[in-house]
């Protein structure tokens, strides 16, 4: 084709007058390309309800006219100067998004988002001079995502010229649940299937899609109308909890939704270890993955005829429109792909409901094998009423029964949670209890079927336990163990529902399953992690809670990469573990956020560099962050428990790869509530519990990184009182003075 190099081509072009108005077979003049712009001949191109969408111009600005367009094929006719990887006779895919390759979204592996050519549904004109390259007599034609291929030739920026495995990533075996059975909804259906998905099921209002889902995997279907209670109630049902599901499950936004629509849902769904992620073109980045996914087409790993229904004619384009509104061709109408749980999402005033010492102190200690078997009487600190001084009592400690182990409690601390339920604010009063859940201690006795523990072990009560059975403790992508997650209510121990202390006969209650506030405990097997003997209870006690969910949010969630930015939300003990190990995996920028400002020179020794008072600007803090940062951090943790800071945190995380990590617990009645564009642009939230380690398999490498010197627990301890000194650790976490105070039990 040189001979049309540099010259307007003419040819004919489907032009939209109007919204709605059927399109108009004219002819038009294309213009040659310029800088960075490709000229191609279009050979086949197909119908997206983003075409339909547009077209209608239903709550957007209308830009007519324009040509539609963006799902296509073709040949380079010519290229524009400064093209150097395209030339004439090439076949390419155009795509409405773009790669310019030089840009930070171009340069990161997490995003696709190119700041250059990121989709522009109101430009109708080419970058280079913001004009159009189609006319009819003089008179411009507007452009249309930068692709406008209902035409027969069409001019692009080569940077939209590429020569739904991405995102979810289901594992072999897994289930996957897909709302929508459109196109792209199928297409979220094939990926599952090559990915190996065993139970994909199919949700959807239109039955007369689920015959032909089947081909494309589905193997379930799921039709909200016929039933009365909401379809994620429904699918926990089918899947046993949840399709891959609370502590492990993922969701991905691709549809889109209305401008003004409103994302709401407890951020307890979060924090229960769901993810919540939004996708653009499928993370594909156009120049450098589209070429793969053709290959996967080549390779018959992808089945693409099924997906083409019909078939016309340029010059019968309307009926393609005709048959896409009348839902007789496989297309998507705002699709949500492998939405798991409870997630709501509000559109046009309609919900649907989508879907976490030394050695044995060996001076001072000896396991008494007397003991064994028999009650012990020990001093323990009760808590008789809420908010109430603690009581030093002497109390008896039942034996361990089947599953449980005896420990004597050498060291604990004091946690912000402890501080919470005794004060009893808005949950239920479990009085008299036992409080404390960081601790560490030395095993007295075991009962009936514990065999990885014996007198004398060194171990770290953990209010939340590993019982290595379930379906989340055998999964690497989740610590929320079905029998031993924690129950702040349950105020007896699982084997017998019953206390194994009392006071006179009379029972005293648990706290989360530990109750590390006595001489001796009684603790289910599961929640104890077997530590080094050598390493300093009075140090590594600090890992049982606070600490380890800090760190882990951190390392195990945000992992944020060597030279990023994190900004972390909370300056108070869990907050300093998230900036340490923001420090520990080299971050170069480390933000903390405060309303306090005395915390921010303490800050400075866990690698906080700068710090931003929210009380400092009339401005919300995300948009402080995205000022100081170029766009946003790469990742955030957010350690308040604070429904606005939670916000805060997810949208002032970049587009295209950030992450937001929330790991305070609000209050039960807190709503999170974002636009959806926010999760749309490739913004992940993520919830954790204990920092997702699992405490019998994970906590014993964590205290190795202390006894490494890759972890600095000492600045953490700014506090030491005797056991009988107790309640003047409330008093200074009360006051807010220092991060954990350590209670000596033989002081």
């Amino acid at each position: 084709m040189s001979s049309t190099n540099g010259q307007v081509i003419r040819c004919k072009a489907a032009v939209a007058w109007e919204a709605g108005k059927p399109l108009v077979i004219e002819e038009v003049e294309v213009a040659p390309p310029q800088k960075m712009e490709v000229r191609i001949k279009i050979l086949f191109t197909s119908l997206c309800h983003t075409d339909v969408y547009f077209w209608e111009a239903k709550g957007q600005n209308p830009v007519f006219p324009r040509i539609l367009g963006h799902e296509a094929g073709g040949v380079v006719e010519s290229v524009g100067e400064g093209v150097t990887d395209l030339q004439p006779g090439d076949h390419v895919l155009p795509v409405f998004t773009g790669e310019c390759k030089e840009c930070a979204h171009c340069k990161s592996e997490e995003s696709n988002m190119c700041d250059l050519l990121r989709i522009n549904t109101d430009r109708g004109v080419m970058l280079h001079d913001q004009k159009s390259r189609f006319s009819i007599n003089g008179k411009p034609i507007f452009h249309f995502v930068g692709t406008s291929t209902f035409s027969e030739y069409t001019v692009v920026h080569v940077g939209w010229l590429g020569a739904t495995l991405n995102v979810a990533k289901p594992k072999k075996g897994s289930s996957v649940a897909v709302f929508g059975l459109g196109a792209v909804g199928l297409a979220a259906a094939e990926g599952a299937r090559i990915a190996g998905a065993s139970r994909i099921i199919g949700v959807d209002l239109n039955a007369n899609r689920f015959e032909l889902a089947k081909k494309f995997g589905v193997t379930e279907f799921v039709n909200p109308k016929d039933y009365k209670k909401p379809v994620q109630e429904v699918i926990a049902e089918l899947t046993n909890g949840g399709v891959d599901r609370s502590g492990w499950g993922v969701a991905v936004l691709v549809g889109v939704p209305h401008k003004d629509a409103v994302f709401k849902t407890s951020p307890l769904n979060v924090l229960n270890e769901r993810t919540l992620k939004g996708t653009f073109f499928g993370n594909y980045k156009p120049r450098s993955d589209i070429l793969s996914v053709v290959e996967k087409y080549m390779n018959k790993e992808l089945e693409l005829e099924k997906f083409i229904t019909h078939e016309v004619p340029f010059s019968e384009i309307n009926k393609a429109f005709d048959l896409m509104l009348k839902g007789e061709v496989v297309v998507f109408h705002l699709v949500y792909e492998c939405f798991y749980d409870e997630i709501r999402f509000i559109s046009n005033s309609k919900q649907k409901q989508l879907q976490l010492f030394q050695i044995l102190y060996s001076n001072q200690v000896t396991i008494m094998s007397s003991t064994n078997g028999q009650v012990i009487r020990c001093k323990a600190a009760v808590a008789w009423e809420a908010g109430k001084p603690l009581v030093i009592e002497e109390v008896e400690v039942a034996p361990p029964q089947k599953m449980e182990v005896r420990i004597k409690i050498l060291f604990t601390s004091l946690c912000h949670t402890d501080v919470y339920f005794w004060e009893a604010k808005g949950q239920y009063p479990v009085f008299p209890r036992i409080l404390g859940h960081e601790a560490g201690g030395v095993v007295e006795s075991v009962g009936e079927g514990v065999t990885d523990l014996q007198p004398g072990d060194h171990v770290l009560p953990v209010f939340t336990g590993e019982c290595k059975e379930c379906a989340h403790c055998k999964s690497e992508e989740s610590n929320m163990c079905d029998l031993l997650r924690i129950n702040t209510d349950r105020g007896v121990m699982l084997h017998d529902q019953k206390s194994r202390f009392s006071i006179n006969g009379k029972p005293i209650f648990h706290f989360v399953g530990t109750s590390t506030f006595s001489e001796y405990t009684v603790v289910h097997v599961g929640c104890l992690a077997k530590i080094n003997p050598l390493a300093p209870l009075d140090k590594v006690c600090v890992l049982s809670c606070g600490i380890s969910t800090g760190l882990g949010a951190t390392l195990n969630v945000a992992k944020p990469k060597k030279g990023s930015s994190v900004a972390v939300f909370g300056l108070g003990a869990v907050g300093l573990a998230a900036a340490e190990g923001a420090r520990i995996a080299g971050a170069s920028r480390i933000i903390g956020v405060d309303l306090n400002a005395n915390r921010f020179e303490l800050a400075k020794k866990f690698g906080v560099t700068e710090f931003v008072n929210p009380k400092d600007y009339k401005k919300p803090v995300q948009e402080v962050i995205a000022e100081l940062t170029n766009g946003g951090v790469d990742r955030s943790v957010e350690c308040t428990g604070h429904i606005d800071a939670m916000i805060s945190a997810f949208e002032c995380v970049h587009d295209g790869w950030g992450v937001a990590v929330l790991v305070g617990v609000p209050h039960k009645e807190a709503v999170f509530k974002t636009s959806p564009l926010n999760v749309l642009n490739e913004r992940t939230l993520k919830g954790t519990f204990f920092g997702n380690y699992k405490p019998r398999s994970d906590i014993p490498s964590v205290v190795e990184k202390y006894m490494n010197k890759e972890l600095e627990l000492e600045k953490f301890i700014t506090h030491e009182v005797s056991f009988s000194e107790i309640n003047k650790a409330f008093d200074l976490m009360l006051k807010g003075e220092g991060l954990r105070c350590i209670i000596r039990m033989d002081a």
